[in-house]
């Protein structure tokens, strides 16, 4: 019977060139049985990942030994960071924008305030929509307390949002004097960048200071295959990710443009796990 390591992608955090001749034996060992790709489409923005389907129960035994509270935390906020970035390329574009609301020099709010005025800022704005005959208000947001080095800042939000209101009318929906308005810019089909500028401080996942409406979407579409990446495919691209892992994702998706990927071995169980980012191909007319 197939076993699914994909609850155990944490295990593999080696490079392939860290693992060198270990890393060969365990993409070649005999109980990876295939290798399972799961494709994601996100706005422009397509993920594949490829991680390896056991057949003998030894590699979950060994995958479960080796299974920590630490290392689980671990991969459950990156996993978290993964699905807010492929809310934000899924559901918002070049017509929404990202909105930097700060306090200007009067006393700072503490936790709770801060997240009154903001959940004050998102009525008005839901509102104003409603005046306007716009659709219904898409949003993320986050309360910034502390810098990427964890250190101690002063508290701001980051907003993405639909658009549709004016500056003046969505600054005046701020009373607290100091707003910053920029449209969206996608680069190479994703807003990427911007997802994970915004949630950079540490701890920013687990301490839920970032929210979401309900109406986004998680992703377009998501997609399994088994048969898509053979073990002999899996095998090139970990040996040449530069040539061999380009030619092999652009021939199967042939209207995305490949935007690099990467390759994890495990010290504990054997296969490869392989995550590739491509982005839709413009063809200009």
């Amino acid at each position: 019977m197939p076993h699914s390591s994909e609850s155990y992608e944490f295990l593999f955090t080696s490079s392939w060139g860290e693992l060198k001749e270990a890393a060969a034996e365990a993409l070649r060992n005999k109980n990876v049985f295939r290798y399972r790709a799961k494709t994601i489409k996100c706005g422009d923005r397509l993920e594949i990942e490829i991680y390896p389907i056991w057949n003998t129960s030894n590699e979950v035994r060994a995958a479960k030994a080796h299974t920590t509270r630490e290392a689980q935390a671990i991969v459950n906020e990156r996993n978290a960071k993964k699905s807010l970035i492929r809310k934000i390329n899924t559901n918002f574009g070049v017509a929404d924008l990202h909105i930097t609301l700060t306090y200007g020099n009067v006393p700072l709010p503490d936790e709770g305030q801060a997240r009154r005025d903001m959940r004050n800022f998102i009525r008005r704005v839901r509102r104003q929509r409603k005046k306007q005959n716009l659709p219904e208000l898409k949003y993320v947001y986050v309360i910034e307390f502390f810098s990427a080095d964890a250190r101690r800042t002063r508290v701001h939000h980051h907003v993405i949002m639909s658009g549709g209101i004016d500056r003046q009318g969505i600054r005046a929906l701020w009373p607290h004097q100091q707003t910053r308005i920029d449209e969206l810019q996608p680069a190479d089909g994703t807003l990427e960048g911007l997802a994970r500028y915004i949630t950079k401080q540490p701890g920013n996942t687990q301490s839920k200071r970032w929210a979401a409406s309900r109406n986004l979407r998680p992703y377009d579409k998501m997609t399994w295959a088994d048969t898509k990446i053979s073990k002999k495919q899996a095998e090139r691209m970990a040996a040449d990710m530069n040539e061999a892992a380009p030619a092999i994702f652009g021939k199967l998706n042939q209207d995305y443009t490949y935007d690099g990927c990467s390759v994890k071995g495990s010290e504990y169980v054997s296969g490869v796990y392989i995550y590739a980012k491509m982005y839709k191909t413009v063809t200009w007319k």
